[in-house]
């Protein structure tokens, strides 16, 4: 059993034990059209919750799964607490996508009793602390601590906010059923309190932060072909699917709270090891520079990213905050707009695959860096038909073999719409890195992608608003 499919075990013991009186989300009386339904906040049933994950996780592991690295006792936790921090030895994998999921899983209980996003940072960082500490035998690692807490506050936050979208207070029947389904796969923690809750069938009225006309859900599938420059092996093709969910436009949701505007991109293909990339966008913070009648529009962004990237050059990933300028232009008629993106990015953690200048187990260097973002895109009415982005990033090694690490990325991307719903597409992207080591040779690299694919709009709201 993986750490995955045991945290979803853990997920719905805890809830069957953990999971609050049923007036921990109480629905307000119908003011307006839509009414905050989330006011008593349970501070102390999250942090219950919490705990109970990493319990519950921890007894899993031991009895189901027999790992060895979940007999703790009061030997190993004295040791720990004795000892403190240390810079772990797992792979890339478990270091970068599994304990950014497992923190997720401590944001959404949080968010599900009430916390708002800066309150359910805590949570976050609280489990991943007494995880580290009391759930594994081996020392704490600080590059956990921080990959669960940071990448679990971006990606616990945006699938909190999915599944608010895909709920429905007022909807009954079947379709409440299947809505309630739908978002207990994309928030567990937060699904199993509302059917604790007996919230499933409860008719009641919509949060005012949900905004069913403000979203995208678009598929792409197709074919993907790589072709890694100076390798002896040839370029090799399979096929590939790409999620691309975005909620808010940043032109047309005003600012009010933290991730009221998200993006996330997940591309899954054989090729590559399944999840090639996984992108987590959402903006903190925005102050508008112009008149949002204008025919050109500037805001000063503050986002939170998380990136998990695959490829046959680096496996990269890194939890950032980001300060840029995001830019539209009114072009022509119809809708037609021109959009331009210039960030720089301040890397609080960021890992890159090392294969030669690994340690022990481990193959990543870990550290802080630097980067820059430069993105334009020609869109109307919620599609983006031709988009260019360019990407850089440096990361110095502070846990692994003493280096800098450079990378650039460029990318090419053509939809052409046939229908409101149905599309076809082509992207074409080159990633480098340049890796300078101080007692080791340096390791350049460099590979094209291409993909072609059908595009599916499943799911859109208002055009114009989502992207």
């Amino acid at each position: 059993m993986t750490r995955l499919s045991s945290s979803w075990l853990c997920v719905v013991t805890t809830f069957l034990c953990v999971a609050g009186p049923a007036t921990a989300q109480v629905t307000a009386p119908r003011s307006g059209p839509t009414v905050a339904s989330c006011e008593d906040k349970q501070t102390m049933v999250a942090v219950g919750q919490a705990l109970g994950l990493n319990l519950l996780m921890n007894r899993t592991d031991a009895w189901l799964v027999r790992s060895r690295d979940s007999r703790v006792n009061f030997e190993t936790w004295s040791r720990n607490l004795e000892y403190g921090w240390q810079w772990d030895e797992t792979q890339f994998t478990v270091n970068m996508f599994t304990h950014p999921y497992q923190g997720s899983l401590y944001v959404e209980a949080a968010r599900a009793n009430c916390l708002n996003y800066w309150e359910s940072i805590p949570i976050a960082f609280l489990g991943a602390w007494t995880w580290e500490f009391f759930g594994e035998i081996w020392l704490p690692s600080l590059n956990d601590f921080w990959m669960s807490g940071l990448g679990g506050v971006a990606i616990g936050e945006i699938l909190h906010r999915v599944s608010t979208v895909i709920l429905d207070e007022e909807s009954d029947g079947s379709e409440r059923i299947w809505r309630e389904i739908g978002a207990l796969l994309v928030n567990p923690v937060g699904g199993l309190n509302r059917l604790v809750r007996g919230q499933w069938t409860r008719q009641g009225v919509n949060p005012a932060d949900r905004l069913p006309e403000s979203y995208l859900f678009r598929a792409k599938v197709g074919g993907r072909r790589v072709r890694e420059y100076g390798s002896p092996a040839g370029p090799t093709s399979s096929p590939t699917l790409l999620l691309d969910i975005a909620y808010g436009d940043l032109f047309e949701t005003e600012p009010r709270a933290p991730f009221d505007v998200i993006s996330l991109l997940a591309q899954v293909s054989p090729d590559g090891g399944g999840i090639n990339i996984l992108r987590a966008v959402g903006r903190l913070y925005g102050k508008e520079l112009t008149d949002r009648n204008n025919w050109q529009q500037h805001q000063l962004v503050v986002s939170q990213r998380f990136d998990y990237v695959s490829n046959p050059v680096y496996h990269f990933g890194e939890q950032t905050l980001e300060i840029g300028l995001q830019s539209r232009w009114r072009t022509g008629p119809g809708g037609l707009h021109l959009r331009t993106h210039l960030a720089g990015d301040v890397v609080m953690l960021g890992a890159i695959d090392a294969l030669d200048a690994g340690l022990g187990q481990r193959t990543i260097d870990f550290g802080p860096g630097v980067g820059v973002i430069f993105e334009v895109a020609l869109e109307r009415a919620g599609t983006t038909y031709v988009s260019l982005y360019n990407r850089a990033r440096y990361l110095r090694s502070v846990s692994g073999a003493p280096a800098n690490h450079n990378i650039f990325f460029s990318g090419l991307d053509l939809t052409i719409p046939i229908t409101s719903q149905l599309g076809i597409g082509a992207y074409v992207s080159g990633d480098r890195r340049r890796s300078y080591y101080e007692d080791l040779p340096k390791d350049h690299r460099s590979y094209l992608e291409t993909r072609v694919y059908a595009t599916w709009t499943f799911a859109r709201g208002r055009p114009g608003s989502s992207r």
